[in-house]
């Protein structure tokens, strides 16, 4: 597929099966997301963590699950999370675009290579509150969850698209 076909055929998938994702495509697309800008090349601000522990996962949903409707399947069905955490910066926000490059970077990547994906955060706040759950993983000293993808695959086939399916406004100036 080439760059913009790509691009446009990046969608977040809400159905996944049990299928795994191989550990060569996870770090293909772990290369992707090492890739993204960020904020004064501050690389060393970021961590990521992958987990495929079901225990975890189950864990997290129990957690979860009266925040909201979705709550109750927070991961659809994935079997590999992949969360990205920071250090709080001091530069307001920082921390929030950082991870939301590489998240993005990792999501066009697993489109790239066949992968199914969705990038997630409501399930980080009720994680905050369960200090036994934030410590499996691992994080180092100082470093929060911020946002994760969720990959896998579907059912449901991925299409391709050779045009943006969404729009937003534009003004010039």
């Amino acid at each position: 597929m080439e760059t913009f076909e790509t691009l446009f055929s990046r969608v977040s998938t809400r159905d996944f099966n049990d299928k795994e994702v191989s550990a060569e495509l996870i770090e293909r697309i772990l290369q992707a997301g090492m890739s993204a800008p960020v904020g004064r090349a501050r690389y060393d601000t970021l961590h990521v963590t992958v987990v495929q522990d079901g225990t975890f996962l189950d864990g997290v949903t129990e957690l979860a699950k009266d925040t909201s409707p979705r709550a109750r399947a927070p991961f659809y069905g994935a079997k590999t999370l992949i969360v990205v955490s920071s250090l709080m910066s001091e530069t307001p926000a920082i921390e929030y675009s950082n991870v939301a490059c590489v998240i993005e970077n990792m999501a066009i990547a697993a489109r790239a290579l066949g992968v199914a994906s969705v990038y997630l955060w409501a399930f980080v706040k009720p994680l905050e509150n369960a200090p036994a759950l934030l410590a499996k993983l691992g994080l180092p000293c100082g470093f929060k969850p911020v946002s994760a993808l969720a990959i896998g695959y579907s059912d449901t086939p991925l299409e391709v698209f050779d045009k943006p399916r969404h729009s937003i406004t534009v003004n010039r100036i």
